[in-house]
C-alpha cells in the first residue's frame, strides 16, 4: 500500500504513545529515579506529563492549520527551505541518538539476563535485521502488532499488586512526600529526557484523521504511561524497599521475579517478559520508521522503503561503535537525554507556535462542539433516555451527553489537583504524617480518574469526527 495512504486511528495512536513512553522507562531510568527520590519516587512523572500535554497542544494546532502534513514537512513550510532543513536535521540527529541508545540498551538487557553467552554484536545485528524487515512496512502494521500486546501488558501491570500482595509492605512507602522538593524537580527533569521521545509522533501526524483525535490520543496515551510507570515504581519500593532498587541494574525485572504463585509457578517473570519484550521492540521500530520518514522528507518524498537497507546498516555500524562499556550506555541514556531534549525541543515548539499563526485553522471539527445543546445529539440522548429505563443505561447516556470540551476541562482540573496534592504533601507532611498519606492517596485517585476522563475524551473526539465527516469511514 502506498505510504501516503496509510491510516492509524486514535486508539492505536494512544496505545502506541503508551508503548513509546513505557518502553523507554523500563530498562535503565528507574534505578536512578529511586536513587534520587527513594520512597517518593512514584511522584516523579507528574512534571514530564505536563510537558507531554504541551507537545500534544502544539501538534494539535499544527494539524488544524496544516492537515495532511507531518512534522518534517511542516518545518519546511513554516521555516523555509534552509531553516526547515536545519530543524529537520536537529530532529534526525536526536532520533539517531535515541535509536543508538535503545538498540544498545536492549542488547545489554538480553545479553545480561537472557543470553549471557551470546556476543552482543550478534544480538544488535538481529535487532537491526528486525528493523530492516519492519522498515519495508508502515506505521499501520506496527500499530496493529501493538494492538495485540499492549492490552495484555496493561492488564498484567494492573495485576501486579495482586500477584505481589504477599511480598508488599506499605510501611516501606512511609513517610510519604518528605523528600525535598528540589530532588523531585531533579528527578522530573531526568525523566523528561525519556518523555521527550514523544516528539517522534510528529512524523505520523499525516496518518491521523483529525486534530481532536490527535490531541485526545496523545493525552490518553501519555497518562496511560504515567499511571503504569508510577505503579511500577510504587511496587518496587513497596516490595524491594527504598534503597535496594537504586542499586539494581534492572529493578523492574527483579520485581517480577518475586512473583510466586503456589510452589510450581515460580517463574512468572518469563511469561511477563514475553509480553514486556514486544512493547520495548515496538518502541524502537516506531522510532525507526519516524527516522526513515525524516530522511526521505529532505528530498521531498514519502516512500522510505528505498533507503531502508542502507539506513539500517548505518545504525548497526554506529550502534556497535558508539559505546565501549555498559556504564557509558546507561550514563548516555539517563543523563544525556534531558540535555538533548531541553536543548532544542522547547525552542522549536515555541517557534512552531509563533510561525503557525499565519495559517488559518482548516479542520471543520475544530469549531464544532459536541455539547448536549447540539440538537441532533440532544435528540439522540433524549430518545435513549426515554427508551432505556435501566439505571446503568441511563448513567451511560448521561456520560455520553457530556461534551468533549467538558471532559478536557475536567482532565485539566484533575491534573492541577494532582499538583495540589503533591504540593500540600511536600509542605505539610514533615510535620503531619497523615497529610502525606492523604496526599498520596489523592494523587493515586487523580491518576485513576485521569485515565477515565481522557478515555471519555477520546470517545467524544471519535464521535465528533464521525459526525463532522459522515462520508468518511473511520478505521477500525
Amino acid at each position: 500500500m502506498p505510504v501516503n495512504t496509510q491510516v492509524i486511528n486514535q486508539r492505536q495512536l494512544a496505545w502506541q504513545v503508551g508503548s513509546l513512553l513505557i518502553g523507554g522507562g523500563l530498562l535503565s531510568i528507574q534505578h536512578d529515579l529511586i536513587r534520587i527520590m527513594h520512597m517518593d519516587t512514584w511522584f516523579v512523572y507528574l512534571l514530564p506529563t505536563v510537558y507531554i500535554l504541551f507537545i500534544a497542544y502544539v501538534f494539535t494546532q499544527l494539524s488544524m492549520r496544516l492537515p495532511g502534513k507531518h512534522l518534517f514537512e511542516i518545518n519546511f513550510i513554516l521555516f523555509g527551505r534552509w531553516f526547515g532543513m536545519l530543524a529537520n536535521m536537529v530532529l534526525l540527529i536526536h532520533l539517531w541518538f535515541i535509536l543508538v541508545r535503545d538498540l544498545r540498551m536492549l542488547g545489554k538487557f538480553i545479553g545480561t539476563l537472557l543470553l549471557p553467552n551470546t556476543p552482543e554484536e550478534m544480538l544488535v545485528l538481529l535487532l537491526v535485521v528486525m528493523l530492516m524487515f519492519y522498515g519495508r512496512t508502515s506505521a499501520e502494521v506496527i500499530s496493529r502488532v501493538n494492538d495485540l500486546f499492549f492490552p495484555v501488558f496493561f492488564a498484567l501491570m494492573l495485576m501486579l499488586p495482586f500477584l505481589l500482595s504477599n511480598e508488599m509492605s506499605f510501611r516501606l512507602l512511609q513517610p510519604i512526600l518528605t523528600t525535598p522538593p528540589k530532588q523531585l524537580g531533579y528527578a522530573g527533569l531526568l525523566s523528561i529526557g525519556w518523555y521527550g521521545d514523544i516528539i517522534i509522533v510528529g512524523a505520523f501526524l499525516h496518518m491521523i484523521w483529525n486534530s481532536r483525535q490527535i490531541h485526545s490520543a496523545l493525552r490518553h496515551g501519555s497518562l496511560l504511561a504515567t499511571a503504569l510507570l508510577s505503579l511500577l515504581l510504587l511496587m518496587e519500593v513497596a516490595v524491594l524497599g527504598p534503597n535496594i532498587p537504586g542499586n539494581l541494574i534492572y529493578p523492574d525485572y527483579s520485581l517480577v521475579q518475586h512473583i510466586q504463585i503456589t510452589d510450581f509457578l515460580d517463574r512468572m517473570d518469563l511469561f511477563i517478559l514475553s509480553v514486556w519484550f514486544p512493547i520495548i521492540v515496538d518502541k524502537i521500530i516506531f522510532i525507526y520508521l519516524a527516522f526513515l520518514i525524516g530522511i526521505t522528507s529532505l528530498i521531498r518524498q514519502r516512500d522510505y522503503t528505498l533507503i531502508n537497507s542502507p539506513v539500517s546498516l548505518f545504525l548497526l555500524l554506529t550502534t556497535l561503535l558508539a559505546f565501549t562499556s555498559t556504564p557509558e550506555v546507561f550514563s548516555f541514556g539517563n543523563y544525556s537525554s534531558p540535555v538533548l531534549v531541553l536543548g532544542y525541543q522547547p525552542a522549536m515548539l515555541a517557534a512552531l507556535l509563533l510561525r503557525m499563526r499565519r495559517f488559518p485553522k482548516r479542520n471543520p471539527e475544530s469549531h464544532a462542539d459536541g455539547s448536549p445543546g447540539n440538537k441532533q445529539g440532544h435528540g439522540r440522548d433524549g430518545m435513549s433516555k426515554g427508551r432505556n429505563r435501566h439505571p446503568g443505561k441511563q448513567f451511560g447516556a448521561r456520560l455520553g451527553a457530556i461534551s468533549g470540551r467538558t471532559w478536557l476541562r475536567a482532565g485539566n482540573v484533575l491534573l492541577v489537583l494532582g499538583f495540589v496534592f503533591v504540593g500540600a504533601g511536600l509542605i505539610f507532611s514533615r510535620d503531619y504524617a497523615l497529610i502525606g498519606k492523604l496526599a498520596g492517596f489523592g494523587y493515586a485517585l487523580v491518576l485513576a480518574l485521569l485515565l477515565f476522563v481522557t478515555h471519555m475524551e477520546m470517545r467524544k473526539a471519535k464521535d465528533l469526527a464521525a459526525r463532522s465527516s459522515p462520508n468518511s469511514a473511520q478505521p477500525s
